[in-house]
C-alpha cells in the first residue's frame, strides 16, 4: 500500500513540478491540510521552497504565513509586514508556516446507507447498500485537477461501482482513485465529484488523501499557447468575416499585412472560382440568346426563300407556254414575209431564224431600189421578232435555273432553320440544366454552409475561446501564499481527510 501511495503521489507532484522558467526564483508550495469529512480544517502547514535558480545572495519574498521556520538550513530572514528578505547565500530556501486562510478547494464527503445519511463511524457498525460521494468545495475561483486516494476495506466492501473513479490493487489491497476538475466552468463538461457505491458489511472507512493543483492546467494552457501557430481570437474573427461574406453572397474580404499573403492567395482563388461560375452562366445565357436570334433569322429567311421558290416555280411553269406562243408568232412572221416577198415577185428559200437575214440580203441585191427598200424593212422587222423570241427563250431558261437554285436554297435554309432551332434548344438546356444549376448549387451550398457554421463561430467558438482564456488566466492564481509580482508559483494541496 505504501508503494502504491508513493507512486501516485509522485505522479501528481510531477504534473505540477514542470517549471520551465530559467534565471528566476520559483516559489514551490506544498500545503499540507488535515480536515474532517465536512471540510473543516483541523490543521494546516504550508511548506515553501524558494528555488534559487540564479544563486542569489538575497531572495525577496512575500508571505501571509505565521510561525515561519527555516527548514533547509541556517539562512536568516528579515520581515517587514508581508515582505521577507532571505539571506540565501546562493542556496534554495525551504521554510514552513501556518495560516488561518482556507485553501482554494477542499474535499467534502457525503455518506449514505440505504438512502439515509450516516457517518463513517456509524457505517462501521451496520450493513446495507452504501453510497460515498466526494465533492470539492471551492473558496473562490480556481480551476484545478483533484485526485483523491481512498483505501478500501477488503472484507467490508463488495459489489463496488465507481463513477469518475477507478480501483487499483496491489498485493491484495485495494485503493480507490477518484478524480475531478473542481472550479472548471460547467460548460466544459468535466466532473466536479466522484461517487462510489458498494455493499457495506461493517465497512471501515478511516481516511482519504487528496492532491489538488491548478498547475497542470496552467502548464497545459501555456504549452497550447506556445504551440499554436495562430492567434485564436484573430482566427475566429477571420472565420466570422469570411463566413458572413459567403452567407451574403459577397466576395470574401482580403486580409491586411504580408503575414496574410498565403491566406489572401486562397481567398483570391475562392473569389475567382465564384466569379468564373457566374461568368460561365452568363456566357451560356448569351449563347442561348444568340442561338434564339439565329433561329428567328433562319426562320424568316426560310419563309422568304419559300416565297421566292413559289414565284420562280410559277414563272418556270408559264415559261413553256410563252415559248410556244413566241415560236408561233415567229412562224407567222416568216409566213407573212414569204407572202410579201411573193407579192414583189421575189423568191427566197423557206425563211428561218438562222437564214432569214442572209436570204433577204441576197434578194434585195437583185431588186430595184423600191423593192430593195421594202425587203430591208421586212428584214428589220423579222430580226426584231427573232431577237424578241430568243430573249424570251433565254429569260425562261434563266427562270428555270433560278427556280432550281431557289429549290436548293430553300432546302439549305430549312436545314439551317432546323439546326438553329436545335442549337437554341441545346443552349437553353445547357444554361437552365447546366450552368444555372452549377451556379445555384455552388452559391446555395456556400450560403448554407456559412449559415450553419457562422453560429458556431460567433457563439460556440467564441464561448469556447472565452472559457479557455478564463480557465487559463484563473489557473495562474493557484498559489496559497502571497507571491511577488512576476514570480512563478507552483502549488500542490495535500489534504488528508479523517473520515472518523
Amino acid at each position: 500500500m505504501k508503494k502504491l501511495l508513493a507512486a501516485l503521489l509522485a505522479a501528481i507532484l510531477a504534473l505540477s513540478c514542470c517549471a520551465s522558467a530559467l534565471g528566476e526564483t520559483i516559489k514551490h508550495e506544498r500545503v499540507y491540510v488535515v480536515t474532517g469529512p465536512d471540510g473543516e480544517i483541523r490543521s494546516l502547514t504550508d511548506s515553501v521552497r524558494l528555488e534559487n535558480k540564479d544563486g542569489l545572495e538575497e531572495i525577496a519574498d512575500v508571505s501571509l504565513l505565521t510561525g515561519i521556520e527555516n527548514m533547509s538550513g541556517g539562512e536568516a530572514f528579515t520581515r517587514d509586514g508581508d515582505a521577507l528578505i532571505w539571506q540565501a547565500q546562493g542556496n534554495d530556501i525551504v521554510y514552513q508556516g501556518t495560516s488561518d486562510q482556507a485553501p482554494a478547494i477542499l474535499p467534502t464527503v457525503s455518506l449514505t446507507l440505504e438512502g439515509e445519511s450516516v457517518t463513517a463511524a456509524e457505517l462501521k457498525k451496520k450493513t446495507g447498500e452504501a453510497v460515498l460521494t466526494v465533492s470539492y468545495r471551492a473558496n473562490g475561483v480556481l480551476p484545478a485537477l483533484a485526485v483523491t486516494l481512498l483505501p478500501l476495506d477488503a472484507s467490508g466492501m463488495t459489489n463496488i461501482q465507481a463513477e469518475n473513479a477507478m480501483i487499483l490493487s496491489e498485493a491484495g489491497q485495494r485503493i480507490l482513485v477518484g478524480y475531478a476538475a473542481p472550479g472548471v466552468d460547467a460548460d466544459l463538461g468535466l466532473p466536479d465529484h466522484f461517487t462510489v457505491s458498494f455493499h457495506a458489511d461493517h465497512a471501515d472507512l478511516s481516511w482519504m488523501m487528496t492532491l489538488i493543483s491548478a498547475d497542470p492546467i496552467r502548464l497545459a494552457a501555456k504549452e497550447i499557447d506556445e504551440r499554436l501557430p495562430v492567434n485564436l481570437r484573430d482566427t475566429l474573427n477571420l472565420a466570422e468575416s469570411l463566413l458572413t461574406a459567403l452567407k451574403n453572397g459577397e466576395d470574401v474580404p482580403m486580409q491586411k499585412g504580408l503575414q496574410n499573403l498565403k491566406t489572401n492567395i486562397v481567398l483570391g482563388q475562392v473569389n475567382d472560382f465564384n466569379h468564373n461560375v457566374v461568368k460561365l452562366d452568363e456566357s451560356a445565357q448569351a449563347l442561348h440568346g444568340s442561338a434564339e436570334e439565329l433561329a428567328n433569322r433562319a426562320d424568316a429567311a426560310q419563309t422568304g426563300a419559300g416565297t421566292l421558290q413559289t414565284a420562280l416555280n410559277g414563272l418556270q411553269t408559264n415559261g413553256g407556254a410563252l415559248n410556244a406562243q413566241a415560236s408561233a408568232l415567229l412562224s407567222a412572221a416568216f409566213q407573212s414575209a414569204q407572202a410579201q416577198l411573193a407579192a414583189l415577185g421575189v423568191t427566197v428559200p423557206e425563211l428561218t431564224a438562222e437564214n432569214c437575214a442572209q436570204a433577204l440580203d441576197n434578194a434585195a441585191q437583185s431588186q430595184e431600189a423600191d423593192a430593195a427598200a421594202k425587203i430591208a424593212t421586212l428584214k428589220a422587222q423579222l430580226e426584231q421578232t427573232v431577237q424578241l423570241v430568243n430573249s424570251l427563250k433565254a429569260y425562261t431558261e434563266a427562270a428555270a435555273q433560278a427556280a432550281q437554285s431557289a429549290d436548293a436554297l430553300a432546302a439549305d435554309l430549312t436545314a439551317l432553320k432546323d439546326g438553329a432551332a436545335a442549337l437554341q434548344k441545346d443552349a437553353e438546356k445547357l444554361q437552365k440544366n447546366g450552368t444555372a444549376k452549377v451556379k445555384s448549387t455552388v452559391q446555395t451550398a456556400e450560403k448554407q454552409l456559412a449559415s450553419l457554421a457562422l453560429p458556431y463561430v460567433q457563439r460556440d467558438g467564441l464561448h469556447i475561446l472565452e472559457l479557455y482564456e478564463q480557465t487559463r488566466d484563473q489557473a495562474q492564481n493557484g498559489g496559497y501564499d502571497l507571491r511577488l509580482e512576476g514570480m512563478q508559483a507552483v502549488t500542490v494541496y495535500v489534504i488528508r481527510t479523517d473520515l472518523q
